[in-house]
């Protein structure tokens, strides 16, 4: 795998490949995929003819900012719109209807933001649209290392991107929006789930042990969004919102902390009960289906992101500053009201993101 400085002189190379009608092979978030010059029609046919792949079966075009669509897609279709600021960058081809600058109707294009810096620096790096399918022979499995690409394809591509293995192994969600109407096409790393309803909110708290600071918040913001929507708590989840908490080295099933139980009943009004609270490990799972990941400490989001560099808009730090809320355990009681007033704070903030 390259280092940072050899990336970029290796993005700069593959650029100058690709203008010259070559072919790239390289990471993103979900797959590796293999790149080439859109406006080169050599090129192009190229690639179709190396995947065997169907003539009549259209390649994504991969875009590192909004530009490109905008310039194609002068009336973007509002559900479009909710999409894009959903899931882009990240594992999201979208299928629009685009027309030329004449105005007429020049059919169907997939779009492809990746969440994975080295894609992005591609796309910059090329200067020119590429598009983009998936690293494999038409009809096999994409491949998701360096070493699974060169297996398919050991000596026809120009280039091969060694960034490291794909973190997803999921092909992207295809999702086509025409008349405003949504249509999954291909379901992949993002669940069709999360497709059909993009106004679900899962909030989900981490701290270490889930004994003490994420169940608070999540109680919290569940008293706090409950009242800003003027419904009961039991309630939430058919308005569309869910607020859970998890540690990212808790021993599953453990109550909160004997500290934190007595400061929620006696800091709130009415009382918050912690008393049937049991503590979860993070999971792969649970990071998936929330929509945004809250962190009580800056290591907590680094370890995260480590993992799910493509989730770096929606794994966050509670502290809206930036800093760390410690951990209370084995400290006082006026400590534990302390940080209850303060997750209290936070979670006025998060109720008000979250309620237009």
């Amino acid at each position: 795998m390259l280092d940072r400085g050899a990336q970029q002189d290796e993005l700069a190379r593959a650029g100058a490949i690709l203008r010259e009608g070559g072919l790239v092979a390289f990471p993103t978030e979900t797959v590796y995929g293999i790149a080439v010059a859109a406006h080169l029609p050599d090129a192009v046919e190229k690639l179709y003819a190396l995947k065997g792949r169907d003539r009549t079966k259209p390649m994504t075009m991969m875009i590192a900012d909004l530009d490109p669509v905008h310039a194609r897609c002068p009336k973007l279709p509002p559900k479009a719109i909710q999409l894009m600021k959903r899931f882009w960058p990240g594992s999201l081809t979208l299928v629009l209807p685009t027309t030329h600058e004449d105005g007429s109707d020049a059919g169907l294009i997939g779009f492809r933001y990746p969440a994975h810096p080295l894609a992005q620096g591609l796309v910059k790096a090329a200067g020119v649209p590429l598009l983009v399918p998936s690293a494999n022979l038409s009809g096999a499995t994409p491949a998701t290392t360096a070493d699974g690409v060169l297996a398919q394809f050991p000596d026809q591509l120009d280039l091969i991107i060694d960034g490291g293995p794909a973190q997803k192994g999921l092909s992207s969600t295809v999702v086509k929006v025409e008349a405003n109407e949504v249509s999954v096409l291909r379901e992949g790393a993002i669940p069709e789930w999360r497709i059909d309803q993009p106004h679900w909110s899962h909030v989900l708290f981490v701290c270490t042990g889930n004994t003490d600071r994420s169940p608070l918040a999540a109680a919290v913001l569940t008293r706090r969004l409950a009242a800003s929507l003027g419904c009961r708590e039991d309630e939430l989840e058919d308005r569309g919102f869910k607020i859970s908490s998890a540690g990212l080295a808790a021993d599953e099933g453990r109550k909160a902390s004997r500290r934190m139980r007595q400061v929620a009943r006696e800091s709130f009004d009415p009382p918050l009960d912690l008393d049937e609270h049991r503590s979860q490990r993070v999971s792969t799972d649970l990071l998936e289906q929330a929509t945004r990941i809250v962190c009580m400490e800056r290591a907590q989001r680094d370890e995260i992101l480590a993992f799910f560099p493509h989730r770096v808009r929606e794994v966050m730090l509670l502290d809206p500053e930036g800093g760390d809320i410690a951990d209370p355990a084995g400290q006082s009681l006026e400590t534990y009201r302390r940080l209850a007033r303060r997750l209290d704070a936070a979670a006025f903030l998060i109720a008000g993101s979250l309620v237009p």
